[in-house]
Order: structure tokens, then C-alpha cells, then sequence
């Protein structure tokens, strides 16, 4: 492929997308200018149609004029021989010259009724198609209607689908995240300092239960200590009894 052949598709594919471009952005206009198309063909054919309708009727009223003739003709051709019977030498004459315009006239009518048969049909044909275009441009007229109302919805649609993706709060919903993790981090490092200098919860309440457990056992070695000294006590003689004791037995 030649370099200017090569250029031109490229230009015609620009020339396409553009126009692809500009439809999709004003469909309205794309549906009216099909509807005006399809009404300009439906004017062209009914101008077309009514020609063939003329024509018809022109061969329709020429039938009848030829069948009126004819038999206008075979009337004189019946008085001719009659008067033929009469021995009427004029009749006689008269007589080819009307068996001759007879025939004339039936073969005429023959071709013309062809014709007729020919044009009345054409003219239906085309009829049908009048109707058949009528048709398609009130169908791609109530179309358009539709479409264009579905085309507004679902724009209608994607603009709030837009606002709402436009008001997310993903990227403050990360920042909070960042937020939560460095707060977490410096608590671990906090908490793994006061690990290291014994001044953890869990290491104040075990210093707490070791504190009470030696105060308790204190408790109870304090208070066997005080017993057995009350129990002495009792358990000892006064000084006096002691000494008349021993007179007694001196």
C-alpha cells in the first residue's frame, strides 16, 4: 500500500471517529436527522405513487372509453346487418368498415387492459411500501422518545454515581489508619520500656502479692511467738508463792 493511500484511510479513520464522536454526544440529532430522512423518502414515494395512481386512472378512464366505443360500435354493426338482410348495397360497404373497427377496438382493449392489470399493481406495490415507510418512521419516532428518556435516566444516574465516588472518605479513612498505627507503635515501645524497668502492671501487682504474702506469714509467726509467750507466763510461779515454798521445808 502506497504512503498517500496509507495517509488517506488514516485521515478517513480520523474523519469516522469524529463523527462517531459528535453522534454520541448529540444522539437527538442523530434520531431526528434518521426521521427526517425516512419522511423525505416517504414525500419522494408518495410523489411516486401518486404518478402511478394518475397513470392508472388516465388507462382506466381510456378502457372505458374504448369499451363505449366498441360497443357503440357494435350496435351500428347489428343495424348493418340488418339492413344487409334488406339487400342495402350501402350496408354491405358499411359492414367491413365496421367489423374492421371492431376488431381494432377489441385489440386495442386487450393491450390496454394489460397495461391497467400492470399499472394497478404497481401502484399497490408501492402502496405497501408508502405504508411500510409511514410505519418505520412512527416506530423510530416513538423510539426516540424512549431512548432519549433511557439516555437521560442513566446519565442522571452515573452523574450521582459520580458525586457519591467523588465524596468518598478513603483517603481520610487512611490517614486515620496511619494515625492508629503510630499511636499503637509508640504504646508498644512505652509498654516495652516499662517491661524493662519493672514498673509494669503485672510486676506492681506481683510485687503486691509477694508484699502481702510476707506480711502474712510475718502475721502469723508474730502472733506463734506471742502465744507460746502468753503460754510461759501462765505457766510460771509467782515470787511469792516461791518463797513460802521454801520455809516449809527448811
Amino acid at each position: 500500500m502506497s504512503v498517500a493511500a496509507r495517509f488517506w484511510n488514516f485521515v478517513r479513520g480520523l474523519f469516522w471517529q469524529g463523527q462517531r464522536s459528535l453522534e454520541q454526544a448529540n444522539p437527538e440529532a442523530v434520531y431526528e436527522m434518521a426521521i427526517r430522512k425516512m419522511k423525505s423518502q416517504y414525500q419522494q414515494m408518495h410523489a411516486a405513487v401518486g404518478r402511478l395512481a394518475a397513470e392508472r386512472n388516465r388507462i382506466r378512464n381510456l378502457v372505458a372509453t374504448k369499451q363505449g366505443q366498441l360497443q357503440e360500435v357494435e350496435r351500428d354493426l347489428e343495424g348493418a346487418l340488418l339492413e344487409a338482410q334488406a339487400q342495402n348495397p350501402d350496408a354491405m360497404e358499411l359492414g367491413e368498415d365496421l367489423v374492421n373497427e371492431k376488431e381494432a377496438l377489441e385489440a386495442e382493449l386487450g393491450t390496454l387492459r394489460q397495461e391497467l392489470a400492470a399499472s394497478e399493481q404497481l401502484v399497490s406495490d408501492y402502496l405497501g411500501k408508502l405504508r411500510q415507510i409511514e410505519s418505520k418512521t412512527q416506530a423510530m419516532e416513538s423510539k426516540k422518545d424512549a431512548m432519549i428518556a433511557k439516555l437521560h435516566s442513566a446519565q442522571a444516574r452515573k452523574a450521582f454515581g459520580d458525586m457519591v465516588s467523588g465524596m468518598s472518605t478513603s483517603a481520610e479513612e487512611s490517614a486515620v489508619s496511619d494515625i492508629d498505627k503510630y499511636i499503637e507503635g509508640v504504646a508498644a515501645q512505652a509498654d516495652i520500656s516499662d517491661e524493662m524497668s519493672g514498673a509494669t502492671r503485672e510486676e506492681k501487682r506481683r510485687k503486691l502479692r509477694e508484699a502481702a504474702q510476707a506480711r502474712a506469714s510475718k502475721s502469723k509467726f508474730q502472733a506463734m511467738l506471742e502465744a507460746r509467750a502468753a503460754g510461759r507466763a501462765a505457766g510460771a510461779p509467782s515470787p511469792a508463792k516461791a518463797a513460802e515454798g521454801k520455809g516449809g521445808i527448811g
